[in-house]
């Protein structure tokens, strides 16, 4: 085999477009789970806002318990995307407020490099004149 020959089965390019295609392809599919596991974040975190904002208007109203449950019944309505979500209420002087925290479903394995969800809502306690609660 001559120099020239060896040569020119170095620098042969066939094949070489299939390799990009796979290439491309990898990247197209990587750039594809990014984008789902994005989606899967930001309804997971606005299910949460729905909660924390339910959570703290029942509370408001009718007390601790009822923003718990409130907040638990929209995580539940939120299906799948809440299953790592929990609600808590804190009371404070005039205000109460329900936090909600947890992980946004993992679809791919390299999902830990996700933040966790915590969000709440705050809303100043219903108070009534002493004359109001007794009549009501």
């Amino acid at each position: 085999m001559t120099a020239r020959r060896v040569w020119e089965r170095v620098w042969d390019e066939s094949g070489a477009s299939i390799i990009e295609d796979l290439l491309a392809l990898l990247l197209l599919a990587l750039v594809f789970a990014v984008g789902v596991q994005g989606f899967a974040y930001a309804q997971a975190r606005s299910v949460a806002i729905a909660a924390a904002q339910q959570g703290a208007n029942d509370a408001a109203s009718n007390g601790p318990s009822a923003g718990i449950e409130g907040a638990q019944q929209v995580l539940a309505a939120g299906g799948g995307a809440a299953r790592h979500l929990a609600p808590s209420v804190t009371e404070g002087a005039g205000s109460v407020t329900v936090t909600v925290t947890g992980q946004a479903p993992q679809l791919f394995p390299l999902s830990i490099l996700l933040p966790t969800i915590r969000t709440s809502a705050t809303d100043p306690l219903e108070q009534y004149p002493t004359n109001e609660q007794a009549a009501g």
